[in-house]
């Protein structure tokens, strides 16, 4: 039975409900897990090629390089923006999945796999990637185009005219940039979204992209500023309870009567193996807040350990950033979950279209294809009877 909406702003807060789910949570993060394993192999490779040895990256990064501010050679970037890319789309995929998840729980579907969502948004998924590529494409091509305009410009008298003739043509592209601009942040918001419900191509994406930025703008900014303030409240909750969870392990095993300093120097130990990151310094006052800024501060080196101490010290460096990247995709999981409650909304606002009520599109199986070929050679030997 599908879920009774209001459709209207009162949903947009039901993402962190909705968002609150383990199935969608362990998507999101096996997304950031495999896009973070790409992206340090590009970033590693970056580095390599600017002329820092392995030892180098490992002692200072570990296993995810944030290698923000440091020299590279031309080689270097092109990896380095390579990686942030496959990470970006990579990513994006799966949020496709998470909103179809979404739509299907909506639908009332509580049972739909993860691994269909998946196998879903990697088929259908590639216009949440080519449409605001296409719009970028665009933009480009007009600012192309006024360049080429401006160069025709510095021929002497012609270029005046030229000049003279485009002024009132080059005003409104330059304004429709402007345009293109705006449908280009929204496509990053919604095209996930639009994609989940609707099955829609790349063309049609764009079509709601405009359609939705035309009609229903200031509801769209409204939606998305309620999302941002309950996406960050329950951010703030779920990261403080991670950190109470660490902290509660921290005083029991690190007990004088149970483990004490032996697990005081393995978890110092796996603090080794976490990257410094100066985009996580950019939060410290909120991380601090939350009680979960020893994340910021990374050990230089191993204190003195067993073998079994340091094994454990390994595993346990490798599950921080396991929760690292939990903390992470619950976010992302709300973000996604209301993006895809708040298009089902503005669709009813603008096209009268309840989408929860719509059947889902039936893809033709391989006996229905084959029962097909075979129906007119059955009617040819009818006629040939």
């Amino acid at each position: 039975m599908p879920v009774k909406l209001h459709f209207n702003w009162k949903d947009v807060p039901r993402a962190l409900r909705f968002g609150f789910s383990l199935k969608k949570i362990w998507v999101q993060f096996l997304g950031l897990l495999l896009g973070t394993i790409g992206y340090s192999i590009f970033a590693y490779l970056a580095l390599l090629v600017s002329g820092l040895s392995f030892r180098e990256i490992w002692n200072f990064w570990k296993f995810v390089p944030v290698p923000v501010g440091e020299p590279m050679n031309v080689g270097g970037i092109i990896l380095f923006i390579l990686g942030i890319i496959f990470f970006i789309v990579l990513n994006f995929f799966f949020g496709v999945a998470v909103s179809k998840i979404t739509y299907e729980q909506l639908k009332g579907d509580d049972f739909y796999e993860a691994t269909e969502a998946l196998k879903f948004a990697f088929k259908k998924g590639k216009a949440v990637i080519i449409a605001p590529i296409s719009l970028v494409i665009l933009a480009v091509f007009i600012i192309v185009c006024g360049i080429v305009v401006g160069l025709l410009g510095k021929i002497p008298w012609f270029g005046e005219l030229v000049i003279l003739l485009s002024s009132i043509p080059a005003f409104f592209a330059s304004l429709f940039l402007i345009y293109i601009f705006f449908a280009f942040i929204l496509s990053l918001f919604i095209s996930a979204a639009v994609v989940a419900t609707t099955e829609s191509d790349t063309f049609d994406t764009l079509f709601e992209v405009f359609s939705t930025l035309n009609d229903e703008n200031w509801r769209f900014i409204g939606y998305e500023a309620l999302l941002g303030v309950v996406n960050f409240i329950g951010t703030s909750v779920f990261i403080w309870a991670i950190g109470r969870a660490i902290w509660i392990m921290h005083r029991i095993w690190g007990a004088s009567w149970l483990m004490g300093d032996k697990y005081l120097a393995v978890e110092k130990g796996a603090m080794y193996y976490m990257t410094y990151s100066p985009i996580f310094y950019k939060i410290e006052g909120w991380l601090d807040f939350l009680k979960v800024g020893g994340i910021l501060s990374p050990v230089n080196a191993l204190p003195q350990m067993s073998i079994p101490q340091h094994i454990l010290a390994f595993v346990l460096g490798v599950l921080l950033y396991f929760v690292v990247f939990v903390a992470i995709a619950f976010p992302l999981v709300v973000f996604w979950v209301g993006n895809t409650l708040a298009y089902i909304v503005l669709v009813k606002k603008k096209d009268d279209i309840d989408l929860l009520a719509q059947e889902e599109k039936e893809e033709p199986t391989e006996s229905l294809i084959k029962e097909q070929e075979e129906k007119p050679e059955e009617e040819e030997k009818e006629e040939e009877g």
